[in-house]
């Protein structure tokens, strides 16, 4: 018979021969040839349609092995992997100059946090110019397919651009139609604010992303959870209102409109609805962050056609999870599986060259758009995106994930929350339970108006309140109240005494007989009466709902007395 021991070490070989064998032989990298359609972020692309290949062709270009449409949204995605060779971080118990073994979650959470900016600045329907062809030169240096060993030692291995003057321009920006190099240069301005320095240029970077994790209780050099990256993500987005991005992260699951209108608004002070006198869309978009665990050791099997139907969402930033201990980013699902980038994979550090007149403007000048356009060498920028395509089965995910959507407006908030919830009324005679439904196969979170307000009574009780009357909490004008004054201490007394029932079991011979209860009545001293002199206007009515609520709480705090009294009582005379 196996001990726990043994049984837990077995399994820890297991999970590292498979993660040996995923290492080496890049099992999820080869093609599947699966004609169902891809949903990447909210896009649909079609599946594989049996196109004759040219083998020759096909091993110099990856893109042979995909559908041409899907491949050219996934190399468009900014994927964030592990750096080395930045600046040391402050704030850890040594001074990292590598987030490799421990920043994956954070890495993952940069790279749903860069595409929801991507879709802000710069389009949903921006796309990659494909990639120069490989020459004698290039060949050596790491691109994305490399693997961690074939960069882990290289230490310049990603050339850098010569220093860039505002007055001249490089051949390939000063050939660019104005609207082409417009989009460039906010997309190369986007990635900069993810390069790994703790210069202000860079809000987001690794050192900030990991200071912000400590504030939360995560100390620099530790595993993040979703929860921990979901608040960082918050936290940096909020310090860097340039970006022109909202945060709004579930409670429990939950996510309340209150919420995400505050989010939405860029000044401090909400904007609200003169008709309703409720909150409104604010000026900029909100990324939604719902951190959800669903399952113990793996994600139950009932929740995989939910995960497959969020990528269909338009608002679909993707998922930020992966396999236990290792978090991936999950880009888009087809059929049984998730199409992924992977962080684990170690490149140098690309220096930031900031502008020499730095602006956090969303509009740049002709001079910044051209210093964008050509301050980064194009294997410098390809170090942020991903050639090879990675597929992995539904059944391999971690149950813990962060689950991501981004709503630019007030329609696609509406359009989002009928696409979690459609609303279906019982009949008639179950209407007091209100409207139920769901357009998810399984719901794993919830919209609501607002977070639950509960009533301010105590029903508790310190020994100061055990003598006081109930209050009235009832506006006057409610035509629902009843004309009713705090209950005296005789009418509560009387709602206690028991009934005898022997003259009533004599007068019906069918009825059967109750057995009289062994509390006698108790004689309780009147108690007096306390009304607030603000609750003196209202006092003569009271809520049905909130009175019947408040009244049992306090019977039962009667009960609970008088049984303490008579045992008292008993324990005197036995003791005589």
């Amino acid at each position: 018979m196996s001990t726990p021991k043994a049984v837990k070490a077995t399994s820890s070989k297991s999970s590292f021969v498979t993660k040996a064998v995923q290492y080496l032989f890049d099992v999820d990298s080869t093609p599947d040839r699966c004609k169902e359609e891809i949903h990447l972020l909210g896009v649909k692309h079609p599946g594989w349609a049996g196109e004759a290949e040219d083998p020759e062709t096909t091993q110099q270009d990856p893109s042979h092995h995909w559908p041409p449409q899907f491949y050219s949204d996934f190399r468009s995605r900014v994927w964030c992997t592990y750096r080395r060779e930045f600046e040391a971080m402050e704030g850890g118990p040594r001074g990292f100059t590598s987030d490799a073994g421990w920043g994956c979650m954070l890495r993952t959470g940069q790279s749903l946090l860069a595409n929801a900016l991507l879709t802000i600045h710069v389009g949903r329907d921006w796309r990659r110019p494909p990639a120069p062809p490989a020459t004698r030169s290039s060949f050596f240096l790491p691109t994305p397919n490399s693997s961690p060993k074939s960069t882990h030692r290289r230490k310049h291995s990603v050339p850098s651009s010569p220093p860039f003057s505002p007055t001249t321009t490089t051949n390939s920006s000063s050939s660019m139609p104005y609207e082409d190099r417009a989009r460039h240069a906010a997309y190369v301005r986007l990635l900069t604010w993810f390069f790994d320095t703790p210069a202000p240029e860079a809000p987001f970077s690794v050192h900030r992303m990991a200071l912000a994790g400590k504030d939360l209780g995560t100390e620099v050099g530790q595993w993040f959870g979703p929860s921990i990256a979901a608040g960082a993500i918050k936290a940096l987005v909020h310090a860097f209102p340039a970006c022109g991005l909202g945060v709004s992260i579930a409670t429990d699951g939950v996510l309340y409109q209150t919420s995400v209108f505050e989010a939405s608004h860029t000044s401090p002070s909400l904007e609200t609805d003169s008709a309703s006198d409720s909150l409104s869309w604010g000026d900029r978009p909100v990324l939604l962050l719902l951190g959800l665990r669903l399952g113990l050791d793996g994600v139950n099997p009932i929740y995989h056609d939910t995960i497959k139907q969020l990528y269909t969402f338009p608002q679909s930033v993707g998922i930020a999870g992966g396999r236990p201990s290792s978090s991936l980013y999950f880009v888009a699902a087809q059929a049984e599986g998730l199409f992924y980038l992977d962080p684990h994979y170690s490149r140098p550090a690309v220096p930031l060259r900031p502008p020499l007149k730095a602006t956090i403007e969303k509009e740049m000048d002709e001079a910044t758009e051209l210093y964008y356009a050509s301050a980064y060498s194009p294997a410098e920028l390809q170090t942020f995106h991903c050639e090879k395509v990675r597929k992995m089965h539904l059944s391999g995910l971690d149950p813990s994930m962060l689950v991501g959507f981004l709503c630019r407006d007030a329609e696609e908030w509406r359009d989002f929350r009928k696409r979690v919830v459609e609303v279906r009324w019982l009949p008639f005679e179950f209407s007091c339970l209100g409207a139920y439904g769901t357009q998810l196969p399984r719901a794993i979170f919830s919209v609501q108006e607002e977070p639950p307000s509960w009533p301010s009574v105590d029903l508790g009780g310190d020994e100061e309140d055990d003598g006081l009357a109930l209050e009235s909490v009832a506006s006057s004008d409610d035509p629902r109240a009843a004309s009713a004054s705090p209950l005296s201490a005789n009418t509560v007394a009387s709602v206690l005494t028991p009934v005898d029932t022997t003259a009533a079991a004599d007068s019906s011979p069918n009825s059967l007989e109750e057995p009289q209860s062994p509390w006698s009545p108790i004689d309780i001293p009147p108690i007096p009466q306390r009304v607030n002199s603000d609750d003196s206007g209202r006092s003569n009515g009271i809520g049905k709902g909130r009175f019947s609520f408040a009244m049992e709480g306090f019977r039962n705090k009667l009960r609970t007395f008088g049984r303490s009294r008579t045992s008292l009582a008993l324990t005197e005379g036995e003791e005589k």
